[in-house]
Parts: C-alpha cells; sequence; structure tokens
C-alpha cells in the first residue's frame, strides 16, 4: 500500500514539472513573438523612411537653386510639424517653423531670410564624429537652421557676416563660428556679389515648447578693415 502511494505521488510530480515546464516554453515562444512582430515593425518604418538622395532645392519666390548642405538631411520638403525625413546624413523633425520672408539692409549689404526652421536631427553613424567640436550631444540634437540670400549692392569690395551672433528668447546665445553649415556666407563680397545658401547653430537649452522667437545680429559692414556701417538685427517669431 505504501509503494502504491508513492507511485501516486511520482505521478504527480512528473505531470506537474510537465504543466510547469509547457507554460515556461509557452510563455517564451510568446515573447520570441513579440519580438519579431517588433523587430518587423520597425523594419517597415525604416523601409518607409529609407533614405533618399540630397536634390537641388529651388525657392518659389525668386526661382534661385540652393545646394543642400552635406552635412545636414534635405529639409526643403518639411513645412508641416513633426514631419520627417532621411537620407544619407540622417533623419530631421521639424518642431517649427518661420516662413514669412523677411528682408535686412546693412549699408551697401542686403540679407533676404527666406524662412526659419527649428528641427530634432539624428545623424547618420557617419556624421557623427563630425558635430564632436559642436556639442557634447553629437548623436542627437535640435538645430536652427536660416535659409538667406546675401548680396553686395555696391562696386567695392565688403567684408560682412549675416549672422555675428544670435540670441533665443530662453538667453542661449551662438556666434557665427558655430554655424556647422559651412558655406561661407560670411567674409569677402565682391562688387555684386550674391550668395545663397544655409547657416545651422545647435540649440542645447532650446525645445519645441520653449522656443518662441530668435533675433539675429549682422556684422558690422566693413572695407579694408574699417567699419562702414553698424551692423543691425532681425526677430524670427517661432509663436
Amino acid at each position: 500500500m505504501k509503494k502504491f502511494g508513492w507511485l501516486v505521488l511520482l505521478v504527480i510530480l512528473m505531470t506537474a514539472c510537465t504543466s510547469e515546464s509547457d507554460a515556461n516554453q509557452a510563455a517564451e515562444e510568446t515573447e520570441t513573438n513579440t519580438e519579431a512582430d517588433e523587430e518587423k515593425t520597425e523594419a517597415a518604418e525604416d523601409k518607409n523612411e529609407a533614405p533618399k538622395e540630397k536634390k537641388e532645392t529651388t525657392d518659389e519666390t525668386s526661382e534661385d537653386t540652393f545646394i543642400e548642405s552635406p552635412q545636414a538631411p534635405d529639409d526643403s520638403e518639411l513645412t508641416e510639424l513633426g514631419a520627417t525625413h532621411s537620407d544619407q546624413d540622417g533623419k530631421i523633425k521639424l518642431l517649427a517653423y518661420a516662413p514669412e520672408e523677411q528682408q535686412v539692409d546693412v549699408g551697401p549689404m542686403t540679407v533676404t531670410i527666406h524662412e526659419a526652421k527649428f528641427m530634432h536631427y539624428k545623424p547618420s553613424p557617419d556624421m557623427i564624429d563630425f558635430f564632436h567640436g559642436f556639442t557634447h550631444e553629437e548623436s542627437r540634437f535640435n538645430y536652427l537652421k536660416l535659409r538667406v540670400t546675401v548680396k553686395n549692392t555696391s562696386d567695392q569690395q565688403m567684408n560682412f557676416a549675416p549672422v555675428s551672433y544670435l540670441e533665443t528668447n530662453t538667453g542661449e546665445k551662438k556666434g557665427f563660428q558655430d554655424d556647422f553649415y559651412l558655406e561661407e556666407l560670411h567674409g569677402d563680397y565682391a562688387p555684386g556679389e550674391i550668395r545663397k545658401g544655409q547657416l545651422g547653430f545647435i540649440l542645447e537649452e532650446g525645445d519645441q515648447e520653449t522656443l518662441e522667437k530668435v533675433t539675429v545680429n549682422t556684422s558690422d559692414v566693413f572695407q579694408k578693415e574699417k567699419s562702414v556701417e553698424k551692423g543691425n538685427s532681425y526677430t524670427i517669431s517661432f509663436e
């Protein structure tokens, strides 16, 4: 009778172990399936946002052609807040947009600001090293981009910077040396010379909720190291 009792107990224990093993296996299969579904979803998103080749962009007002910078993705089609774009340089998202064009005269120099955008940028792995000199958060950051045309209307060579420094409503300041687009919009302008391009400034203190406006100050206009016209300023509003 005792042997029979031990036999019954052994059968019960074996049944319990088998049930627990089946339950663990089912849980593992469920987790594996969930991870697979997540990977499929991410793959689908990446496919939908496959990197696109850069292209020339055209200013609809003046029909001037702008060449997109190799430092950042092409944002020419981003006009709605929250819209994103990816290309070989990485991924950007539009956080704020000021499409109103304005012109600033500084003596013989004119600056036309075609638009301003505040964007979030996640550079591609091969671009991260480039941003080491501009920020400690080089893997993802927010930045301000200006698209401008600068013209020397005089018959003399002039030295000028469309952005000497800028300041946000939160008090963050950036100078011309912080421009990472590097399109040589600062410097000597030959008589009648026109330059079109973009400037980009990483903002470490600004975000979509707090950035309301940016005040941009031009440099003085110099001729042979002598200031011939004091700089001017203009305000970009994202309100």
